[in-house]
C-alpha cells in the first residue's frame, strides 16, 4: 500500500505525457512480472514484499490508465454513469479475489500437532501455489486484453473521436 500511495499520484503525470494505453500496458507487464514473482519467490518475507511492491507499482498504472480511458471514451453526458460502473466492477473484483483464494484455502487444508497434542488445520502450502499461480495467469490475460485494445486504438471510433 505504501508504494501504491508513493506511485499513483505520479501516474497521473506519466499519463500525460504517453497517452492512456501505453502507461496501462506498461502497469499491466509490470503487474503481472510482480504475480509471476509471487508466484516463484514466496519463500522469504523480503521476496514477499518486494514482489508485493512491484505488483502496487503496476496496479498504480493499470487504474489510473483504465479509469483514464473510461473517462474519454464516453460521451460527457454519460461519463456519471460509466464511471459509477467502472467503480461497481472493481469493487466487486476487489470482492470476489479473496473470497476464491479462501475457497482454494479451505479446499486444501493440512493437519497439524501441535506441542500440547491438539490437532489444527491450516491451509497447504500447495493453496498457496495455486492461488499465486491463478493471479499470474489473470495477469496475463489483462496484458493480453490491453494489447487487443492498443492494436484496435487506432481504428476504433468512440464518441466521435479516434482514440488513440
Amino acid at each position: 500500500m505504501i508504494m501504491f500511495l508513493v506511485f499513483a499520484p505520479f501516474s497521473g503525470f506519466i499519463i500525460s505525457k504517453l497517452g492512456r494505453i501505453r502507461p496501462t500496458l506498461i502497469g499491466s507487464l509490470i503487474a503481472a512480472i510482480g504475480f509471476f514473482g509471487l508466484f516463484f519467490f514466496h519463500y522469504s518475507p523480503p521476496l514477499v514484499a518486494g514482489t508485493l511492491a512491484i505488483i502496487a507499482t503496476g496496479l498504480s498504472l493499470i487504474q489510473v490508465g483504465a479509469f483514464n480511458i473510461v473517462l474519454e471514451s464516453t460521451p460527457r453526458h454519460l461519463s456519471g454513469t460509466s464511471l459509477g460502473t467502472t467503480v461497481l466492477l472493481n469493487l466487486i473484483g476487489g470482492a470476489i479475489g479473496p473470497a476464491i483464494a479462501g475457497i482454494i484455502m479451505q479446499m486444501n487444508q493440512i493437519s497439524v500437532i501441535g506441542t500440547s497434542g491438539n490437532i489444527g488445520t491450516f491451509p497447504s502450502p500447495q493453496s498457496y501455489y495455486l492461488i499465486f499461480l491463478i493471479t499470474a495467469l489473470l495477469s496475463l490475460v489483462s496484458v493480453t486484453l490491453v494489447l487487443i485494445m492498443k492494436r484496435n486504438s487506432t481504428t476504433q471510433t468512440i464518441a466521435g473521436k479516434i482514440w488513440k
